[in-house]
């Protein structure tokens, strides 16, 4: 369980730090974060602000807010990195 946290934790961490890299990758993040939502053990309260953020990335992407969408699923993701490294 341990490899598979790790893993992940690195994979979001080169996501969300190549971001600026990556113009309207925001469909990319947001099957990261769904992922990490899936495999990683989260309390019911975490897990539903990360979703929210993720939702909330996935309307600004569809609105044409790419920059407003990348930062609130980085901010999605950092929630689930430092989920990580409790």
């Amino acid at each position: 369980m341990f490899k598979v946290k790790t893993a992940l934790a690195t994979a979001l961490c080169a996501l969300a730090l190549s971001a600026p890299a990556f113009a309207s990758h925001c469909p990319v993040d947001a099957k990261s974060i769904d992922a990490a939502l899936t495999k990683m053990e989260l309390s019911d309260e975490v897990k539903a602000e990360v979703q929210a953020l993720r939702d909330e990335g996935m309307k600004q992407h569809e609105a044409g807010k790419h920059h407003d969408a990348e930062k609130t699923l980085a901010q999605a993701m950092r929630m689930l990195l430092d989920s990580v490294s409790m």
